[in-house]
């Protein structure tokens, strides 16, 4: 059964009564998110359990007979992820020699090559690989080959990776594949241990999540019910499709009513609009590619990646202890690659230090730490020190770290502090569980600021104990912004002086804990310089997504956001747990276009070769004006290198050929 909006109201409107117009919490399920203005990435995603080699031999479904069907059906929606199900490596290199855009990932069951796999086939000319793992459905899910107490039949295991678009490094996404047992109880486990390992792997939180594969459960199932009542949502459902006619599953014979047999999904979290989900009834002459159907889904979702480049790129990176063994040097941590590490035989005091390129400062106010591959807990960072510097020599501690932990292997944690002085050192002093080894496998380094935090914070209305300050504080833990009575609800910033900002993020109700349809429906993201005349950044209606994400462009000193539809119900009480604006106190936006037009990039203070300008957005030679703000003084240099002429700006220029600098910028400063 599908629950639409307003078939949700009414069932709800009991409930509503006994929770009345305030801030409490119930559990039920979630609607539709489809807000309007979002910029988003489209993805084609499917499912597909390819059938094994096994019990098939010398008939019409023998691999050999039907490998040719199943590389077809594929070719013909040309999806952009396979989550595959059962294949063994011979079938997963047919695939791969057949289609030759594509590539895979994981192991078998057993963490090697013999058995049946829970694969991810990929695009490799749309997709790099970020990271990726797999575990088992055990009580050790990091022992290759280890099964649940509840079946010991098989080993059950989960494949996940981490993918980012090649044409936009601001899309990524997650997925994990999986194929669960036949028994109830392990199949409970398995749904159980994926929750954690989501929430343990997936960083940040608004970042888009699928769960895929072949459950061995229908919709009446705990399974079932489980992932699709947690922040996950089914998307056959959520499109309200019909669970007749809906097999997945059938058995060579072509059903599309098997009873209990639609036992494929994929579960999607914070995407922006499914725009469609189908069960591929592919066949040849009454012949099937497989004994299940493929399940594919076509989905946009939101541009979540960091809205500023990791700063740890083009240093100079030294350390305390090189005697590392070949390939796991200590340029291993800075290579934004978390399959490699830096290894040394040393447990205390091992330093870490990082210089920034072309004379750099950043204000560096977060960083992650990423464990590696194996030894858990016992050569991982337990505690650390970190600390700037100017001259290499004189050091100012910005932050201390004890006791610790990184229970999984490639988990990357992230950590937060209050620094705002600009080093071009930063140095890492770590000491590992066990004292007498180390590794890591990355560090990065942010300087990006949410400025909601230090703005100051006004409301229409708020509870006690739920204050406009709760919503716009940095952490989702220490509560929400709540307000009861009738819409429109509004949270206002003032920032104190005019900013740049390049991201918002919204953190709605179900972001800390409470019931998805408390989730804000619909909004708007307003800016202002006088605090009374608002232009909207974005307008969003029919929202259900527990975070959701905004990339702009835009200098403001006030920030308001609008609701004018606080719940997916009939509850008019709005619940915000966090507002953030990400963007520079310090810095430039350059424009592509006179007068402010045209692609925009902002920059903190700091200092840009061409390659790194190319990082963030630039093409060469493709700046025609500029914003700064902050007091910055802004160099913009001919040639790469910052050599060639030099033009000097310490105010907003809306028209750079005016001095013969229009698109001949190659390298720039910013102090």
């Amino acid at each position: 059964m599908s629950i639409t909006r307003s078939k949700l109201i009414i069932v709800m409107f009991a409930a509503m009564l006994l929770a009345g117009l305030f801030c409490n919490r119930i559990q039920s399920v979630e609607a539709f998110y489809q807000p309007s203005g979002s910029d988003s990435y489209n993805l084609k995603l499917m499912s597909f359990n390819v059938r094994n080699l096994n019990g098939d031999d010398g008939t019409v479904n023998s691999w050999d007979n039907r490998k040719s069907r199943a590389v077809n059906v594929i070719n013909g929606y040309g999806p952009d992820i396979i989550g595959m199900q059962e294949a063994y490596k011979v079938q997963i290199d047919y695939f791969l020699d057949q289609l030759p855009n594509y590539g895979s990932i994981g192991q078998s069951r057993y963490g090697d090559t013999t058995n049946e796999y829970s694969n991810i086939m990929y695009r490799t000319d749309k997709f790099d690989v970020m990271e990726t793992g797999q575990f088992w459905i055990s009580d050790t899910p990091d022992v290759a080959g280890s099964k649940s107490a509840s079946d010991s039949s098989y080993p059950r295991i989960v494949t996940w990776a981490k993918f980012r678009a090649q044409s936009d490094n601001q899309t990524i996404f997650y997925y994990f594949n999986t194929h669960f047992s036949l028994k109830a109880a392990a199949q409970a486990q398995g749904a159980s241990l994926l929750l954690d390992r989501i929430a343990s792997y997936v960083k940040p939180d608004n970042t888009p999540v699928f769960i895929g594969g072949d459950l061995n459960s229908d919709e009446t199932s705990s399974v079932y019910s489980t992932l699709n009542g947690s922040s996950f949502q089914d998307t056959w459902a959520q499109l309200g499709k019909p669970f007749t006619d809906d097999s997945t599953a059938h058995q060579w014979t072509g059903e599309k009513d098997m009873a209990n047999q639609h036992i494929d999904w994929i579960f999607q979290r914070n995407a922006v609009k499914v725009n469609s989900v189908e069960i591929n009834y592919y066949t040849e002459s009454d012949l099937y590619p497989s004994d299940h159907y493929p399940l594919q889904v076509n989905v946009d979702i939101p541009r979540t990646g960091e809205p500023q480049a990791d700063r740890a790129s083009g240093g100079t990176i030294t350390a305390t202890y090189t005697d590392s063994p070949t390939n796991e040097d200590m340029s291993k941590a800075f290579d934004n690659d978390k399959t490699t590490k830096y290894y040394v035989p040393h447990g205390t005091d091992v330093k870490l230090q990082y210089q920034f390129g072309n004379g750099g400062k950043y204000a560096i106010n977060r960083y992650k730490l990423t464990s590696a591959n194996d030894n858990s807990g016992i050569r991982d960072p337990k505690s650390w020190t970190v600390q700037g510097s100017n001259d290499g020599t004189n050091w100012t501690t910005i932050d201390t770290r004890t006791n610790e932990s990184f229970p999984l292997r490639y988990q990357t944690r992230e950590f937060r502090m209050s620094n705002t002085t600009r080093y071009e050192y930063i140095r890492f002093s770590f000491t590992s569980n066990n004292g007498s080894n180390f590794q890591i496998s990355e560090i990065e380094l942010y300087d990006y600021v949410n400025l909601t935090v230090a703005g100051t914070k006004t409301a229409d209305a708020y509870n006690s104990g739920e204050e406009p300050g709760l919503g716009a504080d940095g952490y989702v833990s220490t509560g929400k912004w709540c307000a009861s009575g009738a819409e429109p609800h509004w949270l206002k910033i003032d920032l104190g002086a005019v900013m740049n900002i390049y991201q918002f993020v919204v953190k709605h109700a179900a972001s800390g804990g409470e019931t998805k349809n408390y989730n804000t429906a619909d909004y708007q993201i307003q800016y202002s310089n006088d605090g009374t005349n608002w232009t909207d950044a974005a307008v969003v209606t029919d929202n259900t997504a527990n975070v959701t994400t905004h990339n702009v462009n835009l200098n403001a000193r006030y920030l308001r956001l609008y609701i004018t539809d606080a719940t997916q119900t009939s509850n008019t009480a709005a619940r915000i747990y966090e507002f953030e604006a990400f963007g520079l106190q310090e810095g430039a936006t350059f424009y592509k276009d006179a007068d402010y037009g045209g692609i925009a990039v902002s920059l903190p203070k700091g200092s840009y070769t061409l390659a790194q300008l190319q990082e963030a957005g630039f093409s060469n030679d493709s700046l025609s004006s500029l914003r700064v703000y902050g007091g910055s003084t802004v160099e913009l240099y001919k040639n790469n290198n910052f050599q060639g002429d030099v033009l000097t700006r310490t105010a907003d220029d809306n028209k750079l050929s005016d001095d013969g600098f229009n698109d001949v910028v190659s390298s720039i400063k910013i102090n």
